[in-house]
């Protein structure tokens, strides 16, 4: 704790810049320090921010003012990474995904339950006050017995995003536009539908020279019954908004960069003359807008995340299953075991 407030440090200036200034633009947080290995980078950081700057996050670690670590290097280190922040008695809140393999990712889960500390996994759409309404009306039965989710994907990424760099590899990025740019989308749809039964899916390499893939169709069943799909592309001529969609037998909604496009409920399927639209359910949303937030509930008032380590592991464990499942040209179903999935 700093002066009252909750004490944060952040390893990896990349998407962690931008939650460096998350914390210091957020009441009740203090940026002690910040770690990376880009001197650049930290020193900037240093600048903007009156915080410490280490080349070494071991070394950030041993002040006694940081709380909460947020882990902003890339995919596959997270586990490595967290692992060395749970021991030192840190709450740890990574980026996401939770890490790239099941494997890893039980292992960070593990660690820190073991060193009892809280683990959070930064899925900003669950902040969305709009998925946030559209999880509720789920949850009341609003749109009745759910049939449908689908999520759709379609963006641009030139040659050069992936070029010198750990993007589109397995080892340090898991996959490609699915584990990379999807997995906030798929995170939402199994949170609105619940646990995922099984996938049959196809994933290929069409416009970039990289290891993983750069488009992926889904067919997917639900534990509930509900089908769905996903789509997820790298390819699309420039980028456009990405979508989830639900329905039910009594309405549906529809999602847009997280904020609701689309809502019609109404008493019964065959009921043309009372369809509702989002104004007539009512919904507060009064929880935490971001991670930071998030983890100052979590140090001061001992609340749960609203991603645990073990809520994150689950939509990696389905983009896996698309994986496995495009390799073995069949349908995969859910569980996985925890042991490394063969890809590529």
């Amino acid at each position: 704790m700093v002066d009252g407030k909750v004490g944060f440090g952040v390893i990896g200036l990349g998407m962690g810049a931008s939650r460096a200034l998350q914390v210091a633009n957020t009441a009740g947080a203090q940026l002690v320090a910040v770690a990376d290995l880009d001197e650049r980078r930290g020193k900037q950081a240093q600048a903007d921010h009156g915080c410490e700057f280490f080349p070494d996050y071991r070394q950030m670690l041993e002040r006694d003012d940081i709380d909460v670590v947020l882990v902003m290097t890339p995919s596959g280190t997270h586990m490595e990474v967290g692992t060395v922040v749970a021991a030192a008695g840190k709450h740890v809140a990574t980026t996401k995904p939770i890490d790239v393999t099941l494997e890893n990712a039980d292992k960070l889960i593990s660690a820190c339950a073991d060193a009892n500390v809280v683990l959070a996994v930064d899925f900003e759409s669950r902040y969305a006050a709009g998925n946030q309404k559209i999880k509720a009306a789920v949850d009341q039965g609003i749109f009745g017995k759910i049939i449908l989710g689908e999520v759709r994907l379609k963006w641009y990424r030139a040659q050069s995003y992936f070029e010198n760099s750990w993007r589109g590899t397995w080892e340090m990025d898991g996959g490609g536009s699915l584990m990379n740019q999807c997995v906030h989308w798929i995170d939402v749809l199994q949170w609105f539908l619940g646990d995922v039964e099984s996938v049959n899916s196809q994933t290929g390499i069409f416009a970039h020279e990289i290891e993983t893939e750069d488009l992926t169709t889904s067919l997917v069943r639900f534990r509930n019954g509900a089908f769905g799909t996903i789509l997820s592309t790298t390819t699309f001529p420039d980028s456009r908004p990405a979508t989830v969609e639900i329905h039910g037998d009594r309405g549906g909604a529809v999602a847009v960069n997280h904020e609701i496009d689309y809502w019609q409920h109404k008493l019964s399927f065959n009921d043309e003359t009372d369809a509702q639209d989002a104004d007539d359910f009512a919904f507060s949303c009064d929880g935490p807008a971001n991670i930071v937030e998030d983890m100052i509930g979590v140090v001061l008032e001992n609340k749960t995340p609203a991603v645990t380590g073990e809520e994150g592991r689950k939509s990696i464990e389905i983009v896996l299953s698309i994986y496995e499942s495009a390799k073995r040209g069949e349908p995969v179903t859910l569980p996985l075991c925890s042991c490394p999935v063969q890809r590529g």
